[in-house]
C-alpha cells in the first residue's frame, strides 16, 4: 500500500516542525547562553568543557573559592558526595586565571533544604588564587578550558547523572553566597563513529539511487521507435 502525501500535508508538516524548532530555541534562550557543555556518558570521566560564549549578565560578587553552581544537575540528592580536592583540569571561570580543582554538591536550587541536587565547581580554600574575584562580563567568555572529573570515585550514583539534552542554569557562587544566574549548562552526547555496517548500508543506498535514476531517465526503445516512424 502506498501512502500519498499531498502538498498541503507537506506544508503542515513544515509549519509544525518550524513551531517545534522555535519553541526549542525559546527554551534555550530562556536559560541564557550555554556556557558549559557536559559529556557524562562515562561517570568515571565526566567532561565539562567551556563553550567560549559570554554570560548573559555581569557578575563580580564571588571569589574563585565560591565558584559556580550547576543548578539541578543531579536527578537525585547527592548528600553523601565525597569532597574531591586537587582534581586537575584547565577549566577556568570568571577570568581568574586559576583552574577549578574541587567539586561538591549544593542545595541552592532546592531552597536550602535537605535535597542536594546542584553541582558546585570551585577552587579549594587551600589552593593559590582561591581569593581572586570571579569577574563574569558580557563582553568576554565566561569560561575557558576543560575539566574531566571522575564522579563515580566521588560517590555519585550513575543513575543520578542527567541525560543527553538536559539543560540547567549556572549560578555565580553557591547557596551560602549566591550571585546571579549567568547562563546555562547542557549535557551533550558524543557523535558515534560510523560502523562498517552503516557505511556499507549507506553505499548500497547510494548505488540503488543511482541505478533507479538511470533507469527512469533511459528512453523506452518501443516508444522511441514509434516517435521516429
Amino acid at each position: 500500500m502506498r501512502i500519498r502525501i499531498m502538498r498541503k500535508d507537506l506544508l503542515w508538516i513544515a509549519v509544525f516542525t518550524g513551531i517545534r524548532i522555535l519553541s526549542y530555541q525559546s527554551a534555550i534562550a530562556a536559560s541564557g547562553p550555554v556556557l558549559l557543555s557536559i559529556n557524562d556518558a562515562d561517570p568515571a570521566a565526566v567532561i565539562i568543557t567551556a563553550t567560549g560564549l559570554n554570560p548573559s549578565v555581569n557578575d563580580s560578587s564571588n571569589t574563585a573559592n565560591n565558584g559556580v553552581d550547576l543548578l539541578g544537575f543531579f536527578a537525585a540528592s547527592e548528600f553523601g558526595m565525597t569532597l574531591g580536592q586537587d582534581l586537575t583540569g584547565t577549566l577556568v571561570g570568571g577570568n581568574t586565571g586559576v583552574s577549578y580543582n574541587d567539586a561538591y554538591r549544593d542545595n541552592y536550587s532546592t531552597g536550602g533544604g535537605s535535597s542536594y541536587t546542584d553541582l558546585e565547581l570551585y577552587v579549594d580554600i587551600n589552593s593559590p588564587g582561591e581569593n581572586i574575584t570571579e569577574s563574569f562580563s558580557t563582553s568576554q567568555p565566561a569560561f575557558t578550558g576543560s575539566w574531566t572529573i571522575d564522579l563515580s570515585n566521588l560517590g555519585i550514583d550513575a543513575a543520578a547523572l542527567p541525560a543527553a539534552g538536559t539543560q540547567g542554569e549556572i549560578l555565580s557562587g553557591f547557596s551560602g553566597d549566591p550571585g546571579n544566574v549567568i547562563g546555562a549548562w547542557e549535557v551533550t552526547s558524543p557523535v558515534p563513529e560510523p560502523t562498517a555496517t552503516s557505511l556499507l548500508a549507506l553505499g548500497w543506498v547510494v548505488i540503488g539511487t543511482l541505478i533507479y535514476r538511470r533507469r527512469t531517465k533511459s528512453p523506452n526503445p518501443v516508444s522511441a521507435g514509434k516517435q521516429l516512424s
